[in-house]
């Protein structure tokens, strides 16, 4: 039986999930100059509106690769960010995403991501995860028509946010690769979540 594929719209209409209580660490640089960005396109005080209404009060408005968080940050700053400014969906995050991704990476990264391709770019998931996540894994499996990046061995993974980043990261990267495809989720059990990339 197939399984079901999980799109970014069935992700973003579930309901939200508890995310405190999930265990391990997350390296800052996953959200980045997140209040710079912000404040830039809402206003001077938006990173202060959005962290009062996630809790997290103390955050730094600019995190680097030395920084290491508690896995639940991204995932409820990135609620909060929808409910603030973005009436609750968080499907209206993408082109946020994409448009600061282009922008932090500058023409020559770029060109050298399109020179890459998609395809070759994706699989460096398993070595990128390994830097910025302390628990799970991930493998990646390459074929002619297909990527399948396979998430195993933490709750995190089966986050509906998480789920949902994961699927906005790897649109994303085809977008600023300039290459086609579409992109869904599957349910890889226990504990597992796997991108699917068809090319």
């Amino acid at each position: 039986m197939a399984a079901t594929r999980l799109t970014i719209d069935m992700l973003a209409t579930q309901p939200r999930r508890e995310a405190r209580h999930l265990e391990g660490r997350s390296r800052g640089d996953l959200i980045g100059p997140w209040g710079r960005h912000l404040d830039a396109r809402f206003g001077a005080d938006a990173a202060v509106r959005v962290k009062r209404r996630a809790g997290l009060e103390q955050l730094p408005e600019t995190l680097t690769a030395h920084d290491w968080l508690p896995v639940h940050v991204q995932l409820v700053l990135t609620e909060a960010i929808a409910d603030e400014f973005l009436d609750g969906d968080i499907r209206r995050l993408y082109p946020l995403i994409v448009a600061d991704a282009r922008a932090s990476m500058g023409r020559v990264s770029l060109a050298i991501l399109r020179t890459l391709g998609a395809k070759r770019a994706l699989r460096l998931a398993p070595s990128t995860f390994r830097k910025v996540h302390e628990r799970g894994n991930c493998a990646c499996e390459v074929t002619r028509d297909y990527t399948r990046i396979t998430f195993a061995g933490a709750p995190l993974f089966t986050h509906p946010t998480w789920r949902l980043l994961q699927l906005f990261a790897t649109q994303s990267l085809l977008a600023l690769a300039e290459t086609p495809g579409s992109v869904w989720g599957e349910d890889s059990e226990p504990d597992g979540f796997v991108t699917v990339v068809e090319h």
